[in-house]
């Protein structure tokens, strides 16, 4: 030996880092963090919206549908429940963007739209279908893809629906008017506006994803989403073929 140290990496039991030692007999450890993992990490890791986040963007594309526009030239004033859905929105934001400017121009016209419903006497309301139309043109604006097995905000209309039991309870949640017709909770039977807004939601979220709007493909949307939109066997009924229920939305 020529007296100089050999530096051997260990991982140490209990922090789970990789650490150092300077010498055989030496027992103090220097602790070098692992690597971290990706975002983009496809593992039980994913982002998960958060229900102010989901609410935020009910409430924001509503406005943009509707053509909202908040009263005066001073910043919107927020109460403390807008504050929550505008960081947890901004939090959402961060986790899909590094564009600093585009987070800081989204979330002043979301708390913009959030100022604009607390103020109008209108009752607002969106259907599904306009809910995917606004939310695909957002997308757009941010430069950010909708990728199968990703969150994204805004998220899709599916995800409201499979995180309030329906879309008139997701426009409950959010404070907006509900509509009148449409199937109710636990009711299995769907009226012309329901399978209508199924097929809205449908090519949407085809789009979405880059997948073509197939029977096939409406098959395993439909499975997926089992009790929440009418099968492809009860679409292609009631339209008459595949192709004019697409037709029917065109």
């Amino acid at each position: 030996m020529d007296g100089s140290f050999a530096k051997v990496f260990l991982l140490h039991p209990k922090t789970g880092c990789f650490a150092a030692s300077l010498s055989p007999g030496d027992t103090e450890l220097q602790s070098i963090p692992r690597k971290m993992k990706p975002m983009t990490d496809s593992g039980t890791e994913k982002s998960h919206t958060a229900s102010p986040a989901l609410i935020g963007a009910l409430l924001h594309l509503a406005a943009r549908d509707a053509e909202l526009t908040p009263g005066g030239s001073a910043a919107p004033v927020l109460g403390p429940s807008d504050q929550e859905i505008l960081a947890e929105v901004e939090v959402a934001l961060r986790k899909q963007t590094q564009d600093e400017r585009g987070v800081k121009k989204t979330l002043a016209e979301v708390a913009a739209s959030l100022s604009s419903l607390r103020t109008t006497s209108a009752d607002v309301s969106l259907t599904a279908a306009k809910y995917e139309k606004q939310r695909m043109a957002l997308l757009t604006e941010l430069g950010i893809a909708s990728i199968k097995g990703a969150s994204v905000w805004p998220p899709t209309s599916q995800t409201a629906v499979q995180r309030f039991g329906s879309w008139n309870e997701a426009l409950k949640a959010a404070g907006l008017a509900t509509s009148s017709v449409g199937r109710a909770r636990g009711q299995l039977r769907f009226d012309a506006a329901a399978y209508d807004k199924a097929i809205a939601a449908f090519i949407a979220d085809c789009e979405s994803h880059g997948v073509g709007a197939t029977y096939k493909a409406y098959g395993e949307y439909a499975s997926e989403h089992k009790g929440e939109v009418p099968s492809a066997a009860a679409v292609r009924k009631f339209y008459g073929s595949w192709n004019a229920a697409l037709a029917a939305l065109g």
